[in-house]
């Protein structure tokens, strides 16, 4: 019995896409294809000196029809996918008549996306790259290709406020500063969150000098955002027997607790009577 089922050659050219990308990958990364149809055929790992390092994703396409460029329908909802990926996402396209592989980042195009996703109405962006970029066959071809995925993954994680020192080696280039409001306020958040954890330590092993200084560091790097390192300065010098100063801080930390619209009024009642114990502690 003869089944009738058909694979057309648009299926055909997509395993033949894949396997075409998949063969180049693994000169220099371990691939594995992702079963799942999330938007994603590719997860990879970068192999330096033979063990996996950088993480990054790939999508692959196969085509008669890459001209002077090529171009596809992508659904807004797997952009948004790969730009909240944590590592890079790469579109790779196989060019079927010429036997090419042509590749482009994402990440290179992070903000372009994001304000055309919020800026217009359609439920789909065309993507559109050139030649420029062609993923090789064979070994030790791709050093511009590693070095973009070693390169995006440290824009990726400026995006995310976790700023990274570039390069390979003992000595490394200093981290990009942010290109945007977004990053500079999760940079600054990210510095609050791991100087608190560092403040906690030190309080924990009774360095009481060390506490202080970073306490008075976030003080004046948050001078009215947040209470915590205000209170703390207060308690540490009251300790001290520097009663003016701790009295000073404890008034600080009440004032930007009055000032924040968004505490639960119950919670903040309770904070707030605390810190004028403290403050009353000042006075005697």
């Amino acid at each position: 019995m003869v089944r009738n089922v058909r694979f057309t050659w648009e299926q055909r050219l997509g395993k033949v896409g894949e396997s075409e990308i998949k063969g180049r990958l693994s000169y220099f990364s371990l691939v594995t294809k992702i079963e799942d149809d999330v938007g994603l055929d590719f997860y990879c790992q970068l192999l330096e000196n033979s063990s996996p390092t950088n993480e990054f994703y790939i999508q692959a396409k196969g085509t008669e029809h890459f001209d002077d460029n090529w171009s596809a329908s992508i659904k807004k909802s797997t952009l948004v996918y790969w730009l909240w990926e944590p590592n890079p996402v790469y579109l790779i396209v196989y060019d079927e008549p010429s036997g090419n592989c042509y590749w482009m980042s994402i990440e290179d195009h992070r903000y372009e996306l994001l304000e055309r996703i919020f800026k217009t109405d359609t439920d789909s962006l065309y993507l559109t790259f050139d030649r420029s970029n062609i993923l090789e066959k064979g070994k030790d071809k791709n050093e511009s290709f590693i070095t973009k995925i070693k390169d995006d993954k440290a824009s990726i994680e400026l995006f995310r406020g976790q700023p990274t020192f570039k390069g390979d080696g003992y000595v490394k280039q200093l981290p990009d500063c942010p290109r945007t409001e977004h990053e500079l306020i999760l940079i600054r958040e990210n510095v609050r969150q791991c100087l608190y954890s560092l403040i906690r330590y030190y309080d924990q092993h009774k360095d009481v000098d060390t506490t202080k200084r970073y306490c008075e560091f976030l003080a004046q790097f948050d001078s009215t955002g947040h209470y915590n390192h205000f209170l703390w300065l207060g308690l540490i010098n009251l300790e001290l027997g520097k009663k003016e100063i701790a009295r000073e801080n404890f008034e600080q930390a009440l004032r930007i607790c009055e000032n924040d619209p968004n505490w639960p009024k119950e919670s903040m009642d309770a904070l707030k009577a605390e810190i004028k114990k403290w403050i009353e502690k000042c006075n005697c």
